[in-house]
């Protein structure tokens, strides 16, 4: 009930706020501390009140309907505290203390230019306002008896466990991941609520230089959240690939694509003053779209065409998911129309050898994908409006639309920061970039043997080496003379490092399936696999059955070791398995080892049979056996002291034309339906048959089923051995991924520091003027 109060109070804080600022915005300065005050509180009460559900979650409260849905007393203390952001509620409540969190620091940056503050700070507390509006509907504070209301459920009842937390989400990344994500989602706050300001201000000039490390931060942090996903996918999921153009994936990537390329137009306006329109139209279209993904992910749309995507959240909270994206649509796009003749016009046609020229076109190709990616990814939400089939778009329409886009991006990527701003000339362009064109053209040639074959993707490899050759020469030689002007160089050298490894790990990697007999080696692309064992894990968990698969892989006599696990949940009521793949890791190249099944060869094969129902023996196909019905004359009375019973089996035999009727017995332990058979050998040959337990239908008694086990007692019972089934492939060049993923965001941070120092030296100067003038104000 407290987090119940404490999230209405929250919200009705919020509006009081965004009215303090819009207040301020009108002129009444005295409102600037109010609101400063009002938002310093709803920080701290918003980071009590996650507080409160992190406390709900680590103390079993469940009586809560959130705590109940997402946690379980047998969850590790790291996935326990993983739970309490893993639903929807607690997604929400993770943006929203994230909001307020960052606008804490925003404060005293706005502080130090006041005049930018009511502008900025008025629209950046009205999203809160909708977070906290939010939160009022679906609030992870609800107890179950009021969720449950209508079946029954009484005031005050407790469950004594939660259902737990989806095994899939069972990793580390869990912890990690989401927190870095919906930090970029906050953060794209920043970007839109600067651009409203300047609209407010009619200043689109100065707003460029103070939004700028936001944006860089907010694009980095979002793109590193993204990127850690796709690691997580595939460290984890057993699929073999790190992004599969899932709807709510891409939802994700479509503000950030539009980010970079906000990015790169700032850049543009900062040094040329052009694309003022373009800036403002992308910071209010990035954010917007962050509001589409949690539309898309949380409303349940996409309910049918995503693994990701949450159940619906009821028709209030859709309601207001809709209410929320289209207000800020309304507000952001209403403004620029608004505005449209106050914003100055400068020329925005730039020759075609200047960098400016070159940045734009780059983000054009990057917003090109974004659009790409945003209509794949609405196409079953507008299928559904326009009466067709709800169906997600396959991946190959991105992998083809986005060919052309990539060779493209990568030749601009390349060229880009070789040009000048203003203009270069061609001579010097063509001077600088020969030997990285040389060297390119070897990678290619090279590439080409290696087994890219394809025109397209030669193309594509060119232009990515190409791009990687020349920013990693320019990143170099900055690096020696000043690092903290080196961030677009080595975003650019990572970007181009992505996209060869995207290139070789999705086209040409190496797939093949196979079932490895335990302790029998067997060659599988090149590399010879023994599985040579598994042991239980995770024992002190009794709502699972998890195994870890030990698989030595051997090259020209160097061994390594995976262990891909395969684990049976309570979660899904063990009825299929949950799988993580095993990876032998190296530079060049992974050996990715996806387990799919186990199974037990050798031994005595077992059958089982439902009444009436005939097979031929597995040791000799010249033998039928029909198994007719239990016998349960030995039953009456019940079961022994010792908890046992002793069924029969009646079955009829059948060799060369002869008919044998039989019963064969087992003692059963009660418990368990499983015990030790008392086996015959059918007249006439040397086949034994066994009756090793009952599978009993609960529904059905009738329908219940018998399990055999056969044997040929004239051979020697073969070993008991595992089969161990699992797809293997090899994964080229896969760590250029990781190693691009981890220079592009770190190029980011670089940049941020850049111009974070830039601006501190900016205000200093600021400073040390008001100073002056203020002294010869006092001697005048």
């Amino acid at each position: 009930m407290i987090g119940q109060i404490l999230l209405h109070l929250l919200f009705g804080a919020s509006i009081a706020c965004t009215w303090a600022y819009y207040k301020a915005l009108k002129g009444n300065n005295e409102y600037l501390a109010v609101g400063r005050n009002l938002y310093r509180g709803i920080s701290i009460g918003m980071i009590v009140a996650f507080s409160m559900l992190m406390a709900n979650v680590i103390m079993h409260s469940f009586e809560y309907t959130y705590v109940w849905s997402y946690s379980s007393r047998e969850l590790p203390p790291w996935f326990l505290m993983a739970s309490g952001y893993a639903g929807q509620e607690g997604s929400f409540m993770l943006w929203t203390l994230w909001v307020c969190i960052i606008g804490i620091v925003l404060l005293p940056y706005l502080k130090r230019r006041k005049d930018w503050e009511p502008q900025v700070m008025v629209f950046y507390s009205l999203i809160l306002c909708f977070l906290f509006l939010l939160l009022v509907v679906k609030n992870p504070f609800s107890y179950v008896w009021e969720t449950f209301a209508k079946d029954g459920i009484s005031s005050g009842f407790t469950p004594p466990n939660g259902k737990g937390l989806n095994p899939l989400l069972h990793n580390v990344w869990i912890t990690i991941h989401p927190p870095i994500l919906f930090t970029g989602f906050a953060a794209m706050s920043v970007p839109f609520a600067f651009a409203m300001g300047a609209m407010m201000r009619r200043d689109y000039k100065s707003w460029i230089e103070v939004a700028l490390p936001w944006t860089l931060y907010g694009t980095a942090i979002l793109g590193f959240g993204i990127m850690l996903g796709g690691f997580w996918a595939y460290e984890t999921l057993g699929w073999g690939g790190f992004w599969g153009w899932d709807p709510v994936e891409n939802s994700s990537l479509i503000p950030w694509l539009v980010a970079v390329a906000l990015v790169h137009t700032m850049l543009v306006q900062r040094k040329t003053g052009g694309l003022v329109k373009t800036n403002i139209i992308l910071a209010v279209t990035a954010f917007i779209l962050v509001l589409y993904s949690t539309f898309l992910t949380r409303s349940g749309v996409l309910g049918d065409t995503s693994v990701h995507s949450f159940v619906e959240p009821g028709m209030f909270a859709f309601v207001i998911l809709i209410a929320f994206m289209g207000v800020f649509a309304l507000l952001g796009y209403g403004f620029v129309i608004y505005r449209r003749k106050d914003i100055a016009r400068v020329i925005e046609s730039f020759p075609p050898q200047s960098r400016e020229f070159t940045l734009s076109i780059g983000s054009a190709l990057v917003m090109g994908s974004a659009i790409v990616v945003f209509i794949g990814t609405s196409w079953p939400l507008i299928a559904e409006i326009i009466g067709q089939p709800k169906i997600a778009i396959d991946p190959s329409f991105y992998n083809q639309m986005h060919l052309l886009i990539a060779i493209a991006l990568m030749v601009v990527n390349g060229f880009s920061l070789l040009l000048r701003w203003k203009a270069s000339t061609f001579s010097g362009v063509m001077k600088k970039s020969l030997y990285p064109l040389i060297l390119a053209v070897i990678a290619t040639i090279a590439s080409y043997f290696i087994g890219v074959k394809d025109i397209a993707y030669m193309l594509l490899a060119l232009g990515a080496w190409f791009s990687l050759f020349v920013n990693a020469e320019l990143a170099l030689k900055i690096i020696k003379n000043k690092f903290s002007s080196a961030g677009a160089y080595i975003s650019h050298v990572g970007v181009a490092m992505l996209m060869i490894g995207i290139l070789f790990t999705s086209r040409y990697s190496l797939i093949d399936h196979v079932q490895l007999v335990q302790d029998v080696p067997s060659q599988v692309l090149g590399y010879n696999l023994t599985f040579v064992g598994r042991e239980q894990i995770e024992v002190e968990y009794k709502d699972r059955e998890k195994f870890r698969f030990h698989i030595n892989v051997e090259k020209d006599g160097n061994v390594s070791r995976v262990a891909p696990i395969l684990y049976w949940h309570d979660f899904n009521q063990r009825q299929s398995a949950f799988l993580e793949p095993g990876i032998a890791w190296s530079i060049a190249k992974d050996v990715y080892v996806s387990p799919k099944s186990i199974a037990t060869i050798g031994g005595e094969p077992e059958r089982t049979l439902k009444k009436n129902q005939t097979i031929l023996l597995p040791t000799d196909s010249s033998v039928s056996m029909t198994f007719n019905t239990f016998d349960m004359s030995n039953m009456r009375g019940g079961g022994g002291k010792d908890g046992t019973i002793r069924p029969g089996a009646v079955i009829t035999s059948k060799v060369n034309g002869t008919q044998y009727t039989d019963t064969i017995y087992a003692t059963i332990t009660m418990a368990t339906m499983e015990g030790k058979p008392e086996p015959k050998v059918v007249p006439g040959t040397t086949q034994q048959i066994s009756f090793l337990k009952i599978n009993a239908n609960k529904k059905s008694l009738q329908e219940s089923e018998a399990v055999f086990s056969f044997r040929d007692t004239s051979k020697p019972l073969a070993p008991l051995r595992e089969v161990f089934t699992a797809e293997v492939s090899i994964k080229p060049l896969i760590n250029l991924v990781w190693f691009g993923v981890i220079a592009m965001v770190g190029g980011f941070f670089v940049a941020i520091f850049k111009y974070l120092k830039k601006a501190k030296r900016e205000r200093e100067k600021e400073e040390v003027k008001a100073d002056r003038e203020v002294m010869m104000s006092e001697k005048v």
